[in-house]
Parts: C-alpha cells; structure tokens; sequence
C-alpha cells in the first residue's frame, strides 16, 4: 500500500508532466508578441518562510513549476521582469536576482525560484506589516504589476483595497488548506499606481489572474489654435477699356506706328458725276502747311487714303491768273496791232497829198 508521500509525489510527477505539456502547446501557439511593448509588466512573487510553511514546500514548488510552463496563464511577455521576495516577521527583498522572462528560458527560470524557496530558513510566523507598505511602493513606481503572494493564512493583510475579502479568504479556508497540506497563492494587480484587482487562489486548484482595465487613449497632438483666415482681398477690377477712334493721319510723311488699316468701305466703280457750279467761288482753302492739316476722325475712313490731287476741279487762283495775264497779252497785241494799221493808213494819206500838190 502506498504511502502518503509516495501518492503526493506520484501526483506531483504527474502534474509536473502535464504543466510541461500545457506549457509547450501555449508555447507553439501563443502569438509572436511585438519587438517593443509601449507598457512594461512586472511580475513579483513573495513566499511566506513562517514555521506552517515548511511542510507545504512541496506544493508551493509544484505551483511554481505549474505557472512558468504554462506562461502565468499566458500573461507573460518576452522582456517582463520577474523577482522575486522572502519573508516571515521581517521582509527580505534582493536576495533573488531580477530576472527577464524568455519562453525558452522558462525551466531554468522555474528551477532557480524553486531552488532558492527550498533553501529558506522557515521559522516563526506571517506577519504582512513589513510587507504591505513595500508592495504599494513598488505598485506607485511601475506602469503594471503583478504579484503572487504563496502564504499559509496565518494574519492578516492591511494596507490594500482589498484587506476585507482576502482576510476573510484566510478565516474561512485556513484549517482546510492547512490538512491537505496546500497554500493560498494571493493575486494583486496595479496599473499606473492603483490597484485594479485580486484574486484569493488554492495552489491545488490554479491560478486566476484578474485582467488590466484597458490603456487609456494616447494623447492627441495639440490642434493649433483657430484663428480667423484674413479677409480674401478682392483684386481691383481693371478699368474698362475704352477704345478710341483710330487716328487718320494725311500727307506725305507717315508715321510708322500708325493702327491697323480698318477694312475699306465697298466704292463704286463708276460713281455719278458731280455737278459743277459754272462761276463756283473760290475755296477757301490754306495751303500754308497741308501735310499738318489732321482733319476729325470720320466712320469708316481707311487710314491709308492716297493723298489729294494737287489740282482739284474747278478754277483755283493761280488758273484765274493765268487766264487773266493771257488775256492782258492778248488785249496789248489788239492795241499794238491797231496802232500799225493807223500808222500805215497816215502814211498813205500824207503821200497822197503830196503828190496832189505837185
């Protein structure tokens, strides 16, 4: 018939085998985990070394092997850190060097906690008054936190949101665990200072972990501040152009930067003759300067019009002139050719006369 401590064991060896199973499976199928966690997660675990926890070493080793293969229930990262705390009347912090969590490194990991529990010196009784004050220390200092806390029952909690329940956890199940020879593992949780939840747990049952409130929004980038736009400035309008009359230049000296000739008007090819007066008077035209002579803009006149005839019709000064000097020839020929025939008609008359008086 087996004993006691031989069935123990065997349970034991068969837990430890399926632990190490769960933890292989939750190996292959976690999923990969990001380079960078933007929230670092602490894991603290506090063994109680009083007198009563002696005998219950082989259940708190078996609940430490239990929890790394299978990755604290998954909530173990690559990169956490891990240490891990000593105490009875007095607390001892530092003598367990920090460790970092890999999942390859998950038994050498467990072995050295279990390693270091084993070699305790277990004395005395629990008492948490050297060690509540020093977790809500750590709790202020880290962005997340976790801690186990493997006790016997034995006093109680004070300095947590938590005292009321977890004590009373303690009053109901003490004697129960303390015959079946297994530990209470206490689970505390803080975020960002403050304590977000707690779990009382039976090291022959598991661990439950009470999940982080989600992470607050990452701050918004400031908005620059609005201010009004400046008033849209209106562009002038142009002034409307106003399109004067082509300049009509006439003469003999053109200029070069005279407009566009404008499309000539249709001219009939035969145009009725005009009427002229028969005695019409004299124009009274200038003709001291004609090529300056710019007369008003007329519709539809070409800029390029040839110049005027030299000669209008009609009578002008200079043809009554000449008209007139002929006429004095003529009238000074009459005369002279009046007065030869006088003379001649005297001449006979005096010869005949002489001839008479012979």
């Amino acid at each position: 018939m087996n004993s006691p401590t031989t069935s123990f064991l065997s349970a034991r060896f068969a837990g430890a085998i399926a632990a190490l199973c769960a933890g292989i499976s939750l190996i292959s199928t976690a999923p990969a985990q990001p380079a960078a966690n933007t929230i670092s997660d602490r894991f603290l675990l506090v063994f109680d070394t009083s007198s009563a926890m002696k005998k219950r070493e082989p259940a708190t080793q078996y609940a430490i092997e239990r929890l790394f293969f299978a990755l604290m229930n998954g909530q173990l990262h690559p990169g956490d850190t891990i240490g891990v705390w000593a105490f009875d009347r007095k607390l001892r912090a530092g003598e367990f060097p920090l460790k970092h969590w890999q999942p390859q490194g998950a038994a050498t990991i467990a072995s050295d906690i279990t390693n270091f529990v084993g070699k305790q010196h277990y004395s005395r009784s629990t008492r948490f008054d050297e060690v509540v004050p020093e977790l809500n220390r750590l709790a202020q200092n880290s962005e997340r936190l976790t801690v186990l806390i493997f006790c016997d029952g034995e006093g109680e909690i004070k300095g947590t949101p938590f005292d009321q329940p977890i004590n009373s956890a303690f009053q109901q199940y003490e004697r129960e665990l303390g015959k079946a020879n297994q530990v209470f593992i206490i689970v505390l949780r803080s975020q960002f200072g403050r304590y977000t939840g707690y779990s009382v747990n039976f090291s022959s049952v598991g661990v439950n972990f009470p999940g982080f409130p989600p992470l607050p929004a990452p701050p918004q980038p400031a908005s620059p501040p609005r201010t009004n736009p400046p008033p849209v400035q209106m562009e002038a309008s142009p002034p409307p152009v106003v399109q004067m009359p082509p300049l009509v230049i006439i003469g003999t000296n053109v200029g070069t930067s005279l407009l566009p000739a404008a499309p000539p008007k249709m001219v009939q090819t035969n145009p009725p003759p005009a009427k002229v007066e028969s005695n019409p008077p004299p124009a009274a035209v200038s003709v001291t300067n004609p090529t300056n002579a710019v007369p008003s803009p007329a519709a539809g006149m070409q800029t390029n019009a040839p110049p005027p005839e030299e000669n209008p019709p009609g009578l002008s000064r200079s043809g009554a002139l000449a008209i007139g000097a002929a006429l004095l020839v003529m009238a000074i020929v009459v005369i002279i050719a009046a007065l030869v025939r006088s003379r001649k008609t005297g001449r006979g008359s005096l010869i005949s006369g002489a001839m008479k008086k012979k």
